[in-house]
């Protein structure tokens, strides 16, 4: 879950000052997040995508190929199947120029490989969380193989300012106006603003100096009175008791009387009481003063745009249930603008950081700042257990540090009736 940090400052109009009161609140979605190559640009493409901008030319942000100690032959062969463990055993790497490479002190990227007991517990737990899955199969299930498919999560985060104006009004009291003939106006990006933390969602509005203005308020054209709706300005409105007929019908035992109506006298309308049969009310846009206060409003979006690949290992798990979870983080860079991987182990993941830093770039660069880059990659646990019960055979997944299940088909399930 992801923190939204909602910026809501306060200004003196002659100082300019602002105060700064920040509301957090939570976002269960808040960024695009992408998986495998879908709406990600080919590396091919990546490379050649133009920009304001240029990625300094420092050293890649990854581990030399030799510092890798892969675990099995098929890893060292490149294979992605299901037979892949984790790669990595120990690595010590060193921080690249200025990047702040967090991984140069993590020794290990290898996962325990999950156990027996650890699957049962598991599958166990999630069979008795479903309302209609009895839990005999995660019981008494026997288990014929444990394989390890460990998957890369390669997950990148930029941190973007956008600036726009837009008009804005308020009653106008009287007093100073800071027009242009005071001084010129600044520009969006010449007003200088404490951003927030990093990675951090916030928005901000507060006005620009020297673009006040005084205008007839549009409403009521200048005349501070607006015209009742209720009434429509004739001050009267139909008479709710003989529904503007003016005459009433009463009855007494067995006869009727039928007269003038009590309340309107027999007219059939009555005094509107909501403008007090005056037909018009106080203006609300400019308080009954007939004049505005314009200015120009700078709105200030700070966003922490992120995009994700996960690399498929082709063991037929779903890759989009990786987002549920969460892995062991492996390496991990941040700077002004981030390199894409180069050295990494698994070419697919290399292939996902170029797609994805050429897509943000082409997104962002042109259109806002882009104030900081983050760039992780993650090693997501995933096993997939094969098992036997009742003489038939069937699989299920325990994926991610939460070791949640995934089961496609689940042999024991009841018929539920909703009324």
């Amino acid at each position: 879950m992801s923190h939204n940090l909602r910026c809501i400052p306060t200004f003196s109009r002659k100082a300019f000052s602002h105060d700064l009161l920040c509301l957090h609140s939570f976002n269960s979605n808040k960024s695009h997040v992408n998986y495998g190559s879908q709406y990600l640009l080919s590396s091919t493409i990546a490379q050649e995508v133009p920009g304001p901008y240029h990625l300094p030319s420092t050293e890649p942000s990854a581990p030399p190929m030799e510092l890798v100690d892969n675990g099995t032959g098929a890893e060292r062969d490149g294979s992605r199947g299901c037979e892949k463990n984790s790669l990595l055993a120990r690595v010590d790497l060193l921080s690249q120029g200025e990047h702040n490479d967090s991984t140069s002190q993590q020794n290990e990227w290898s996962i325990p490989p999950i156990s027996e007991h650890e699957a049962r517990e598991a599958f166990l737990e999630y069979a008795a969380s479903k309302c209609c899955y009895r839990t005999a199969p995660a019981k008494h299930m026997v288990v014929q193989n444990l394989t390890a498919c460990n998957a890369y999560r390669y997950r990148l985060k930029t941190f973007t300012e956008n600036r726009e104006t837009y008009p804005a009004s308020e009653p106008y009291n009287g007093g100073f106006v800071d027009s242009p003939e005071v001084a010129e106006p600044p520009a969006p990006w010449e007003i200088e603003v404490d951003a927030p933390p990093l990675f951090t969602d916030c928005e901000m509005h507060f006005p620009v100096p020297h673009t006040y203005s005084v205008q007839g308020c549009p409403n009521c054209l200048g005349t501070g009175k607006a015209q009742c709706t209720r009434c429509t300005g004739s001050g009267k409105v139909f008479c709710s008791s003989c529904n503007g007929s003016g005459w009433q019908s009463v009855t007494t035992n067995s006869d009727t009387i039928s007269g003038f109506c009590m309340f309107c006298g027999g007219a059939g309308r009555t005094r509107c009481l909501y403008c007090y049969g005056r037909g018009w009310l106080h203006c609300v846009r400019c308080n009954g003063r007939g004049l505005l206060l314009y200015h120009s409003e700078l709105k200030i979006i700070w966003k922490n745009n992120s995009a994700e690949y996960v690399a498929d290992n082709n063991c037929g798990f779903p890759i989009d249930r990786f987002h549920e979870v969460t892995g062991k983080e492996i390496f991990c860079d941040e700077n002004v603008l981030v390199n894409p991987l180069r050295s990494f182990p698994e070419p697919e993941i290399v292939r996902g950081s170029e797609s994805c830093i050429a897509t943000h770039k082409m997104q962002f660069a042109s259109k806002m700042r882009i104030l900081r880059q983050k760039q992780t990659v993650e090693l997501i646990p995933l096993a997939r257990v094969e098992y036997e019960w009742k003489g038939k055979s069937n699989s299920f997944y325990i994926f991610g540090n939460e070791k949640k299940v995934y089961a496609k088909d689940y042999p024991a399930k009841c018929c539920c009736l909703v009324m």
